[in-house]
């Protein structure tokens, strides 16, 4: 695996133990989000990573099967628009999960996620894996992080996280 990879994976696992750390602290019948932001629990930010991570697989399976894959519509505006009504709905459906059931769910998409890229070639990472990893390399991640209103007790416990931390012993794919 291209090492730079490796490292990036390694910076989008510490983005995840962050969020889960403070996803799992948090009062669970409480909105994490700022009051700029969706009103969110723990349970739908997790459950919200979910078909993000699914939606990621399903695109880079597709690119391997040599069909091309844009997110990116001409206009910006609509897509955040389509974004935040897709969003919106989806919080809505997947109400009928428990928190441990979104947690689950959340953890097992994104291992699925991380193992489809693990076993890209350099030239498929290079060609359509990265265009597809925001998440997995923390860019989303660290997006509802921001979003969070880290409270002083939130700040300690990151603060306690160890560096690798992030689910896998030695953020390495396997081999």
């Amino acid at each position: 695996m291209d090492p730079e990879l490796e490292v990036e994976l390694a910076a989008g696992d510490r983005a995840w133990a962050e969020l889960v750390a403070v996803l799992d602290a948090a009062d669970p019948s409480r909105s994490l989000h700022d009051p700029d932001s969706p009103d969110w629990t723990s349970r739908e930010v997790y459950t919200h990573f979910v078909p993000m991570h699914q939606g990621s697989v399903r695109a880079i399976r597709s690119e391997m099967q040599g069909q091309f894959v844009d997110w990116e519509p001409e206009d910006t505006v609509q897509r955040i628009a389509k974004m935040e009504r897709r969003n919106d709905t989806r919080v809505e459906s997947d109400r009928q999960h428990s928190l441990e059931q979104g947690r689950t769910l959340a953890h097992e998409s994104r291992d699925v996620y991380r193992d489809l890229i693990c076993g890209l070639t350099a030239d498929q990472w290079r060609a359509f894996g990265r265009k597809h990893s925001d998440d997995l390399l923390g860019g989303h991640y660290r997006g509802h992080l921001r979003y969070i209103q880290v409270e002083e007790r939130y700040r300690r416990l990151l603060s306690q996280i160890p560096p690798t931390a992030g689910g896998r012993d030695d953020f390495r794919c396997r081999q």
